[in-house]
């Protein structure tokens, strides 16, 4: 016997199951994403010589000259410094550009969503993709540095590529969730730059937690789920092991994220087409 919601086509799906369903489509549709993200960047470098590495040019100007300043300042080792240096540029870099990009996301995908019928969570996967392809870019000037210096790849590097997946999956809940606070929020957008702005200061990134001296700073560094995050990956790509605190505060945030941003796509997903 056929049941009448099939007769008129209704999707009697739940909201969460319908947010699973959209996020799984969207990962099989990964030829999508991965052109759209390809795409994206090489129409950003059409007719440039060298392309997306002005990126990794324009890093390694910058982690020469802070790096050389800031090592006078804070009188430390410039061998142990610019590697340090280098690696919390680039990944503060990505971690900024991969959120902040995520929160103009549905915004600036408006005309595809609008005109074709396809998963949400194709234009967040395009958003990360797009990212973490300029990230391989970056991450090079830190492999030149670490050399020069005497730092070569070893085992360590087997668990800083477990902390890199654990930071991606980090990113990838933190931007989605702001792509959909922003189509619903504008004044999002704004919030999460002055955010930025500030926690680049609240973040060890010119300066390691060890020239903080203990104390109440290091107290609050602590705090920083953002120190976690990234020290996760940075702490092995420069031969030294995160701490059992560093892997807690980075899984327990990717758990939680995930969590939260899951249920906060069920309740908007069907709402996201009317707010761009």
């Amino acid at each position: 016997m056929t049941n009448a919601s099939q007769v008129v086509g209704q999707d009697n799906r739940s909201p969460l199951r319908k947010a699973v369903d959209d996020i799984a489509d969207g990962l099989r549709e990964w030829r999508v994403w991965h052109l759209l993200g390809l795409n994206e960047i090489k129409h950003r470098y059409r007719r440039s010589t060298i392309g997306p590495f002005w990126l990794t040019l324009s890093m390694g100007v910058q982690a020469a000259v802070m790096g050389i300043l800031f090592a006078y300042l804070f009188q430390s080792p410039i061998d142990r410094f610019l590697p340090f240096l280098t690696m919390s540029l680039v990944l503060w870099g990505f971690l900024n550009a991969t959120i902040m990009d995520g929160s103009s996301t549905f915004i600036s995908s408006a005309s595809f969503i609008l005109q074709s019928r396809r998963p949400l969570s194709i234009y967040v996967f395009q958003n990360l993709w797009k990212n973490i392809i300029i990230f391989f870019h970056l991450i090079v000037i830190f492999f030149i540095v670490a050399a020069i210096y005497g730092m070569y790849p070893g085992w360590h590097y087997l668990v800083g590529l477990l902390g890199l997946l654990l930071f991606w999956v980090n990113l990838a809940w933190a931007s989605f969730a702001a792509a959909i606070l922003a189509a619903r929020f504008r004044d999002v957008q704004m919030i999460i730059q002055n955010a930025f702005t500030v926690l680049f200061w609240a973040t060890p990134i010119l300066y390691a937690p060890e020239q903080l001296g203990g104390g109440r700073a290091t107290q609050i560094v602590q705090l920083n789920p953002l120190y976690h995050v990234i020290e996760v990956v940075r702490a092995p790509m420069l031969e030294n092991m995160p701490s059992a605190m560093n892997w807690y505060v980075a899984g327990g945030t990717a758990i939680a994220g995930c969590i939260f941003t899951l249920f906060l796509y069920a309740r908007t997903r069907a709402r996201i087409p009317y707010w761009i």
